[in-house]
């Protein structure tokens, strides 16, 4: 009988604060290179070591530090494979590519100094005037640092294996930004050295192979995490700091990484909340992440749930930072979670970019300045919801359908018999085939005629079926509610949108599955724009495309912002027996723009209806994202455009 085998996780942890320097490297006036040693790089990585290591089993962990209080006696004494080199480095790396197997993992950690350097003779034509780079123990004695693209490349390689792959870096992107007092983890003063032959022969060991990877994205380090999840400590425009938490220093980054993991520990967090949750504690900093940002920390699911949303207490008023651009109509009910106290929001006034309502005494007294909430409900505002309904099902199946949607939406659900039924009526419909459940609806919302594709409602009851179509028909619903919110915007702004395949193909005609496309933002206007790339999919699902940070990107007037990516029909679609290759399948890309830089859409996100079971809006406790108010939107100015296609396998 063959044995099974499960996962196995990897880790190298990388903490740098003492850096060596003999005099072998040197500056085009001759005066040696030195690095000034950092204090909380060890202290970083033995921290990460007892978090990991008492909270998850790590099959091989390996850790590279060198301490800035190290004697000569100390060095001597420390095995030469210990020491953070750029050889040792690359050793483990090598070491997980042999070993590591299709559905592993690799958590690989950085603390120490980060800066630019010199291009080599084998670095990437990008665009780059100079290679970030993680600097080593022994770059002062001539030999090689980790530069990003070589970085890249070893992470790609594991990524090809399918090996699930995680970076936290805790250092400075640039080198010569900061200076100071020495608490910023990037040199003072710097200006880079001459390359050596030895940066020369590491950088030609490494084989620089073009990928299919978005390489026009803009990326931390020149690393493209596609397929892998990337954090790092701040913006390219920023420094990593220390600080000194009772007389021991760390990384700040890595201190508040492992603070809220430590808080809210055992419950399961995704790296996007840990990001959005230390960036309200960092105030010098602006914490990043790339990449699959819904994994659960050392895990291989995604958590699918409704995005928290912070709230601002001022007196009698509860004020949220999302508002028409966001779906978000009056009556929509919010909920807090544990362990703040149980109260339920119901919103009576919305703008733009806010919404709110008034708080009773008692209540406002009860909560702090700052409090999470979960959507709850929906809002229906003034219209109707109707639900028509095959008799077969029964008025068991009615009622528990008609509790299930006003669980989700707040405002009149009417479930009718399908005698009632008009074909023309932008309203559900309900009918039994075999032992499943079909839900159609009006053309302009699901896409085609017919019912949903791959929506399998099933259930050994009719409590158990109608509470899946709720949760099925909610789910449109709010899909509906994203997709509306091009007629209640302007479309017409100072810019132009341009969606260009890699082909050629005549104006109409489908795409292909795994199709690249090229998406051009051009700012005609005389002001900075600021915009946000949605894709709404075949399977009624929202998720930002671009920028693959949180906040908009930012273009200047007269300027061009373009980036690659590929159109994909899901596997479900593909695999279905009702698929064909006359078959097509709607993406909506959403573009929102706006005069202001300071939104967020993230709120929007949906998961695919398939997968709707899997969100959660109540009952669970997870830490808010970094939402602020703007503090007046009225000379604010936004744009939703769309731009439809479709694809055939």
């Amino acid at each position: 009988m063959a044995s099974q085998t499960s996962a196995k996780r990897f880790a190298l942890l990388v903490g740098i604060d003492l850096y060596q320097c003999d005099g072998s490297r040197k500056r085009v006036g001759g005066e040696p290179v030195s690095l000034k040693s950092l204090h909380g790089c060890v202290n970083d990585v033995q921290a990460m070591k007892d978090f990991l290591g008492n909270n998850f089993q790590v099959d091989d962990l390996c850790d590279l530090t060198s301490s800035s209080f190290a004697t000569d006696s100390d060095i001597s004494k420390t095995t030469q494979d210990r020491w953070p080199t750029f050889d040792n480095i690359k050793r483990y790396f090598n070491k997980v590519k042999d070993e590591a197997r299709a559905g592993d993992m690799f958590f690989f950690h950085f603390s120490g100094h980060g800066a630019q350097l010199e291009k080599t003779d084998s670095s990437p034509k990008d665009g780059r005037a100079k290679d970030p780079s993680l600097m080593t123990v022994d770059y002062c004695r001539g030999n090689p640092a980790v530069r990003g693209w070589q970085l890249n490349i070893w992470l790609n390689e594991l990524n090809e294996k399918k090996v699930q792959v995680v970076v936290s870096l805790d250092s400075c992107y640039s080198g010569g930004a900061w200076r100071g007092d020495g608490r910023f983890r990037s040199p003072e003063d710097w200006i880079s050295p001459p390359n050596l032959p030895a940066d020369e022969a590491a950088a030609t060991e490494t084989t620089n192979k073009p990928t299919d990877r978005d390489a026009g994205l803009e990326m931390s380090w020149g690393i493209n995490p596609e397929g892998f999840t990337l954090m790092a400590a701040c913006q390219s425009n920023q420094g990593a700091l220390e600080q000194t938490i009772a007389g021991k220093t760390y990384g700040v980054y890595t201190y508040e990484v492992l603070k809220h993991l430590n808080q809210i520990w055992p419950r399961a967090v995704t790296y996007r909340t840990i990001r959005d949750q230390i960036a309200s504690q960092m105030q010098s900093q602006t914490p990043v992440i790339y990449g699959q940002d819904r994994l659960a920390f050392f895990g291989n699911k995604e958590l699918l749930s409704a995005a928290p949303i912070l709230v601002e207490i001022r007196e009698a008023d509860a004020i949220l930072p999302i508002g028409r651009i966001h779906g978000v109509k009056k009556g929509a009910q919010f909920a807090t979670h544990p362990p703040d106290p149980q109260i339920s929001l119901t919103i009576d006034w919305v703008d733009n970019f806010k919404c709110g309502t008034k708080l009773a005494p008692e209540v406002s007294y009860a909560l702090q300045r700052f409090v999470e909430v979960f959507p709850s409900r929906w809002s229906l505002e003034e219209e109707t919801l109707e639900v028509f309904v095959q008799p077969s099902l029964g008025s068991r199946f009615q009622e528990v359908l008609h509790t299930g949607l006003q669980d989700r939406i707040s405002g009149c659900i009417e479930v009718k018999k399908e005698e009632d039924y008009s074909s023309e009526a932008a309203c559900f419909r309900l009918c039994q085939r075999d032992d499943k459940i079909d839900i159609s609806g009006p053309v302009s919302l699901i896409g085609y005629e017919g019912s949903v594709r791959c929506l399998d409602i099933k259930g050994e009851s009719d409590k158990m079926r109608a509470t899946a179509s709720a949760l099925a028909l909610a789910h449109l619903f709010r899909f509906g509610q994203i997709l509306d919110l091009r007629n209640q915007a302007p479309q017409d702004g100072p810019f132009e949108l341009v969606l260009n395949p890699e082909t050629n193909r005549s104006n109409g005609a489908r795409f292909l599955d795994n199709q690249k496309v090229k998406f051009t933002f051009e700012n005609q206007g005389k002001v900075d724009l600021h915009f946000v790339v949605l894709v709404l999919s075949p399977g009624f699902h929202v998720k930002q495309l671009y920028p693959r940070w949180e906040s908009p990107k930012t273009v200047r007037s007269s300027e061009t912002e373009s980036f690659e990516f590929r159109i994909k029909i899901p596997d479900v679609l593909k695999n279905s027996r009702a698929d064909n290759l006359n078959q097509s399948h709607r993406d909506i890309f959403r573009t929102v723009v706006s005069t202001s830089s300071k939104f967020s859409v993230k709120s929007l996100e949906l998961p695919d209806i398939w997968d709707a079971n899997q969100i959660g809006y109540k009952g669970q406790s997870h830490l808010g994202r970094n939402a602020k108010l703007l503090s007046d939107t009225s000379n604010v100015d936004w744009w939703v455009k769309d731009i439809q296609t479709d694809s055939t396998p």
